[in-house]
């Protein structure tokens, strides 16, 4: 915990000085509650309010367990990117090993007044071994490749492998996996021509079985 706590501490709080309830122990409550399997800010407060008594163990909870509309608040008014970098360097204690998957969504509904062609578009980034999201970024312009590769520079890759689909069986891709210490299961299609025949060519030479040897 106090670890934790040390790595929130720099995160800063951009609400007025005169707030009742610590940021740190917002988002620690918050943390511990989505662990528990909450989703929604209410859920928080819920989630709070039925274990205060053994989360006073470790925060000080002057003011109690704060409102659902508190947890709203200042969630909305963070810095998305801070408590990212954050809550990364925390997920390295978990020890990021085994696959990591990668994938680009585009959200239904999200999109700007007058655009509906053009949703908004996600990358995301998936540990499934400690079934935990690594990260998540806004592809900008809605260049999936592009954002895949701004999220590849902040990730510590260190003995993970790495799968995408076809999309991002480019060159810049794998060598930011490789950059991150990373290794990579990209997938090919059909039509990517000399390079699916050289992959194609390469498997069934190593499907055949080796001569014996002649004396």
């Amino acid at each position: 915990m106090r670890q934790l706590k040390r790595l929130l501490r720099p995160l800063k709080d951009p609400r007025a000085s005169n707030v009742r309830h610590d940021l740190v122990e917002i988002i620690v409550i918050a943390l511990a509650a989505t662990l528990a399997g909450a989703k929604t800010c209410t859920e928080f407060e819920f989630f709070g309010k039925g274990r205060e008594e053994l989360l006073q163990r470790f925060l000080e909870l002057r003011s109690g367990i704060p409102s659902h509309d508190t947890f709203s608040n200042v969630f909305r008014a963070l810095d998305p990117k801070g408590l990212e970098a954050i809550l990364r360097k925390l997920s390295k204690g978990f020890g990021i090993k085994g696959v990591v998957s990668i994938d680009g969504k585009a959200l239904r509904g999200a999109f700007m007044r007058g655009r509906q062609s053009t949703p908004l578009h996600m990358v995301n980034v998936w540990a499934a071994g400690t079934r935990m999201a690594l990260a998540q970024r806004k592809a900008p312009n809605r260049n999936e490749v592009a954002g895949v590769l701004e999220v590849l520079a902040s990730l510590d890759l260190d003995g993970a492998l790495v799968t995408a689909d076809a999309l991002h069986c480019r060159p810049d891709v794998a060598q930011a996996i490789r950059d991150r210490k990373g290794h990579y299961v990209l997938a090919i299609k059909s039509n990517r021509g000399r390079l699916f025949k050289a992959a194609k060519a390469l498997l069934d030479t190593a499907r055949r079985p080796a001569r014996a040897s002649q004396r």
